[in-house]
């Protein structure tokens, strides 16, 4: 990476140039299994031919037309995301942090007079200034703390005793993915939504990662006992094109006339390539097939039975695994050997498979992550330096 992204992101030292299904090439023609796919956004696998024939079909047409004119594109992607809440409202925009914006302002403007704001320790929703008031990690937050909202932080099973009448919303997300891939329990869920419901307070569901069937349903919500009013969607709503949406229970209202926006929100573009991802995902019966693999690879990787393996947790292909060595040396050595993955906190690594993905690279992944620990802890640990 060049520039001053770089410094930014930190560099992999690998120049990716293709892709396809579950597979990607670098520069030098090694191919990897990628476990990565663009921080979970490549939801469908690399150069899926029914998108990439949408997308070339799309761009034929119109690119964008502007929020204040009709799109059939827009309209039909709207009416498939708000089914999602039943008769729900949507806002479509471009990223996971902007839907994540859209659903914290909605929420102020329903629930005027009120002013306290809970978020759950351990929570990542984004590093727009919305999105970094909610999210916890002090790093991420500490360098910009002057210009961020108030917001009460918790572990997810203390949320539903501090909701009270001044609550104005509550994001939580089903599966903590940047936290360390935590899924909320069942019950803390049920507690959560009942407290909400009884106070009026506002449930946002982020399911920016958790969603679009990568956990086995196509909300995370609805395996861990949330019902929530408010749902922010993005990684793989469009296969990997830059999109967003909060979608909301129609009953609650809407925001103020002219109170939000966005230039490039809901273009025709991206929206085509949408409806066409969320297609394949109802014809497919991917979330179904998700939560098999996803059973496979943990099965797997717990079989192992290697030392350094603490806990490994997820549902469907949202996994990670605890260990007792520091989770970016793991990533960078996984690199190495050919397979793609991310950390999720100091000693967590987080495997996002497509759902290209198959039972051959599952096996593949687990005896190069078996290879991976068993080089490392025979050398002494895993460097913690980024990777």
């Amino acid at each position: 990476m060049s520039g001053a992204l770089s410094g930014l992101y930190g560099g992999r030292g690998v120049t990716l140039v293709s892709g396809r299904g579950s597979r990607v090439l670098d520069d030098q023609s090694r191919e990897y299994v990628d476990f990565f796919n663009g921080h979970g956004a490549v939801l469908f696998g690399h150069a899926v031919p029914e998108l990439v024939s949408e997308l070339a079909a799309a761009s034929e047409g119109l690119w964008s037309c502007g929020a204040g004119f009709e799109s059939p594109a827009r309209a039909e992607l709207a009416r498939a995301l708000g089914d999602v809440l039943g008769d729900g409202r949507v806002f479509i925009c471009n990223s996971g942090a902007e839907a994540i914006e859209a659903a914290l302002k909605l929420a102020v403007a329903l629930r005027p007079g009120r002013s306290r704001i809970l978020a759950c320790r351990r929570g990542f929703h984004g590093r727009t200034c919305g999105a970094l008031s909610l999210s916890f990690n002090p790093k991420y937050r500490a360098p910009f703390k002057s210009i961020l909202t108030a917001v009460e932080h918790f572990n997810p099973d203390e949320i539903p005793g501090r909701i009270d009448e001044d609550t104005v919303a509550v994001f939580i997300e089903p599966v903590q993915g940047e936290g360390g891939v935590h899924p909320v329990s069942e019950a803390t869920g049920r507690a959560v939504s009942d407290a909400c419901a009884a106070s009026g307070a506002l449930l946002v569901a982020d399911e920016i990662q958790s969603g679009m069937g990568r956990c086995g349903a196509m909300l995370a919500s609805e395996l861990t006992g949330l019902r929530p009013d408010v749902v922010c969607l993005a990684k793989g709503l469009a296969g990997g094109l830059p999109i967003g949406a909060a979608v909301w229970r129609g009953e609650l209202g809407d925001f103020p006339s002219h109170g939000h926006g966005s230039t490039y929100g809901g273009n025709d573009l991206v929206c085509r390539v949408a409806v066409a991802a969320l297609k394949l995902l109802r014809e497919r019966n991917y979330a179904a097939r998700a939560a098999e693999l996803g059973h496979e690879l943990r099965a797997g990787l717990r079989a192992l039975g290697r030392a350094s393996v603490k806990d490994v947790r997820g549902m469907g292909l949202l996994n990670g695994v605890e260990l007792d060595i520091p989770s970016l040396g793991v990533v960078k050595a996984l690199q190495r050997r050919g397979l793609l993955s991310l950390a999720a906190g100091p000693r967590v690594v987080r495997f996002l498979p497509s759902f290209a993905a198959n039972s051959n690279d599952v096996s593949d992944a687990i005896r190069i992550f078996g290879e991976t620990l068993d080089e490392l802890e025979h050398d002494g640990g895993a460097s913690d330096e980024p990777a």
